[in-house]
């Protein structure tokens, strides 16, 4: 058995035990808070489907600590075992045991994408789709905000599975982003090349109102995209994500918070390299000094940050803040470098 296999096996398995524990608790009180509901409105049947659709969402939100749990206990049970002494008198230093992990580390980046942008986000829509009343983002269909490629639309409700919507305003922008004209609707149905719009008042920039008895509004937004973008939810799939910022499907959020959504799908695969190096920590030192606790408290604590700070990244991202690429990349980056470099010292 080759060393990277040795060493990938050791921490793999150990990253598969604590996300399965994890994972089994995470259900576990969810169900203990939701399992009599779901029995009551749609049957014991619905438990089993309830399960397999939430186990994306809690795998995706708890993976990232799994992946640092796991791999702080392989590394302090390879140095209990003085595995670890043996591997550097062999010529293996930290880097290049971190290095032979590499495939494991891509394996599991792939396992975070697929759930960020795949998985997730369809396990979400499915839930709302199951169990309607359990979940009020499905009911969100008054006061709907949207963006697409001729600017901000405001809609007051929509009725019919959004074939009716009342109350609509359009905020027309040029590409620049200045605002050209507003249009107010009393009324709106479907029609051909867009929707047929009642009781309108249009006010251009710098110009007189006019008032019309209709007209026909040019857009591509669809019943079934305004209610798609009302729903707002917090997981999104890459490929509507790139529609959205093309404008073939309306957004409820900002273009900002897609961008971020986009690039974060794809640093998503340097999260797990950046676990394992802070949790290579807990390799140095021996069992019975007090060194070795404090770089297993490192380790902990390099890796908790990077997840506290890639979230305020991502927050500032998402509110237009920051740049969309820095929001994504800046704290995998800069904590791969501080991981390095406490290996390194740790070495010395």
């Amino acid at each position: 058995m080759t060393i990277a296999l040795y060493l990938s096996r050791t921490v793999g398995f150990r990253i598969l035990a604590v996300a399965l524990a994890f994972l089994g608790l995470a259900l576990g009180l969810d169900l203990l808070e939701n399992s009599t509901e779901i029995i009551q409105r749609y049957g014991g049947g619905a438990v089993g489907v309830y399960v397999a659709l939430r186990a994306p969402l809690m795998l995706l939100t708890i993976l990232p600590l799994c992946i640092l749990i796991g791999a702080v206990l392989a590394f302090t049970a390879l140095a209990l075992k003085s595995e670890m002494v043996i591997l550097r008198a062999a010529g293996f230093n930290t880097i290049r045991m971190v290095l032979r992990m590499l495939p494991l580390a891509l394996l599991l980046g792939l396992l975070l994408s697929w759930l960020t942008g795949t998985a997730g986000p369809a396990a979400e829509r499915e839930l709302e789709i199951r169990f309607p009343e359990m979940f009020a983002s499905s009911k969100a269909v008054n006061d709907i905000w949207l963006r697409d490629l001729t600017g901000i639309i405001r809609i007051g409700e929509a009725r019919e599975g959004g074939a009716e919507l009342a109350a609509v305003s359009i905020f027309e922008t040029s590409p620049s982003g200045a605002l050209q004209r507003r249009i107010d609707a009393d009324r709106a149905v479907p029609a051909e090349g867009g929707w047929r719009l009642t009781g309108v008042t249009v006010q251009p920039w710098s110009q007189k109102k006019q008032v019309l008895a209709e007209m026909v509004w040019e857009t591509r937004l669809s019943p079934r995209g305004i209610l798609a973008a009302a729903r707002r939810p917090e997981l999104l799939d890459t490929a509507e994500i790139r529609q959205v910022l093309a404008g073939d499907l309306p957004g409820g959020r900002g273009t900002p918070f897609y961008t971020v959504k986009l690039w974060r799908s794809y640093a998503a695969y340097a999260v797990p390299l950046v676990m394992i190096l802070f949790a290579a920590l807990a390799s140095f030192g021996l069992a019975r000094s007090g060194g070795f606790a404090r770089n297993v408290a490192w380790g902990f604590a390099g890796g908790m940050g990077f997840i506290v700070f890639d979230g305020i990244a991502s927050s500032l991202g998402q509110a237009g803040a920051m740049g969309a690429v820095p929001a994504a990349f800046l704290a995998p980056g800069l904590f791969l470098m501080a991981g390095l470099w406490s290996i390194v010292v740790a070495e010395e």
